[in-house]
């Protein structure tokens, strides 16, 4: 009867043995799947990347609160993606940016711009007579541009020079808001690309303010 229990209490024991391996299996395939495997999104290599840390307007000249870094799997890094913040400090942007979005640098006035302009072109910003117009503009459009100063732009009999036809078919490269602080030169402007025969008339006329005419495409 003593050999009879010892041999059941074994088969107990070993009967338990499937179970316990099985489970010891499942464990061991879960700590796997969790590492990843080599082609799994886990694994990807990933590399630092700047992104917005708020909205920023059209203009915005970058601070230290405007951006975060991140890690981005470098398979997905966009052209000409920034990586270090302290590259990009005091740039400006050229066009509106939604928060998390990431920062490149066709996205800045100083190295997009350039990319945009032709040979021989310059890039350079001019006042609006009038900030309502900048509604109707944007970057990419073609717009002629006129001389203005007060007098013209309130409808009184403009003085000597005003309403001079000053470039045409000039591409407009930004539109920049008109500044919070309502000081000289504050209204909104436009970043536009000339020659610099054209450039100079524009530097020549005294009052820095011009009128826009939208040119429909051709």
């Amino acid at each position: 009867m003593v050999l009879t229990s010892r041999l059941t209490g074994v088969l107990v024991v070993l009967s338990g043995w499937p179970r316990r391996v099985a489970a010891v299996l499942c464990l061991a395939l879960a700590a796997i799947s969790a590492l990843g495997t080599p082609d799994s999104p886990a694994s990807q290599r990933r590399s630092l990347l700047v992104v917005t840390a708020r909205p920023l307007e059209p203009g915005t000249v970058l601070a230290a609160g405007d951006l975060a870094t991140i890690g981005w799997p470098d398979e997905l890094l966009p052209t000409g993606a920034v990586r270090r913040a302290a590259d990009v400090l005091g740039h400006t942007v050229a066009a509106a940016m939604t928060r998390g979005e990431p920062l490149t640098t066709a996205r800045l006035l100083d190295t997009g711009m350039s990319a945009a302009l032709k040979p021989g072109q310059v890039a350079l910003t001019i006042g609006l007579a009038a900030g309502n117009q900048a509604a109707i503009l944007q970057a990419g459009a073609l717009v002629d541009l006129y001389a203005a100063d007060s007098a013209l732009v309130s409808g009184s009999p403009p003085p000597a020079g005003a309403g001079r036809l000053l470039g045409s078919n000039l591409r407009v490269l930004a539109v920049l808001p008109a500044s919070a602080e309502p000081t000289a030169g504050s209204g909104a402007s436009l970043v536009i690309a000339a020659d610099r025969s054209t450039a100079a008339r524009f530097a020549d006329h005294s009052t820095g303010q011009f009128l826009a005419s939208l040119v429909p495409p051709s």
